[in-house]
Order: structure tokens, then C-alpha cells, then sequence
């Protein structure tokens, strides 16, 4: 699972992509939160009161093509911390053998 810190300013988590079919993100922190959201703007607008989601301190979210819909699962995401440095980490699935 690829990982990165996030700190309090808005960054992109994964760009959209139209062969995914799932997603999951991970909270690697003990402490802080980090919080979500779909993006379609070219600046990410992700903040504590702007998200689609937010993930607690260990906590995780999956998306499946099957069950939230292709619009969702293939988006672009964006996210932010709550405070400090915590550690995200996602793992995706695409629908092509290479």
C-alpha cells in the first residue's frame, strides 16, 4: 500500500482514474483525523468543514464499483489533516491485466 504524510493544507490523494473498480484509504494515526473529498476542481478545496469524508484516527473507507458507483469509485480525491502529520495510506484495483 502506497503511504504519505498530510499535513493541514489540502493536497491530492489520488487522481481520478476510469479503470478503477476500488479504493481503500487507510488512517495510519493514533491521534488525529484526516478528512476527504471528491474532487472536480483543479484546487483542491478538501477542509475540516468541506469533506465528503472523514476518517479517525485508524479508521478506513472503501469505495467498490459494484456498490457506490462508478462516479465515485474512479474520482479524483483530495484530503487534509486535522492537525499534524498524519499518515494515510490507499490501495486501489483497476479492471486490466497488464
Amino acid at each position: 500500500m502506497p503511504t504519505r504524510t498530510l499535513s493541514i493544507t489540502a493536497v491530492e490523494l489520488i487522481p481520478g482514474n476510469t479503470l478503477r473498480k476500488s479504493l481503500v484509504f487507510q488512517n495510519g494515526d493514533t491521534t488525529d483525523s484526516i478528512f476527504i473529498k471528491q474532487e472536480r476542481a483543479e484546487v483542491p478545496t478538501v477542509s475540516a468543514s468541506d469533506h465528503d469524508h472523514r476518517i479517525g484516527p485508524g479508521g478506513s473507507m472503501s469505495l467498490n464499483f459494484g456498490t457506490d458507483g462508478k462516479e465515485t469509485t474512479q474520482a479524483r480525491w483530495t484530503g487534509v489533516a486535522s492537525a499534524n502529520t498524519p499518515r494515510i495510506a490507499y490501495f486501489e484495483t483497476e479492471d486490466i491485466v497488464r
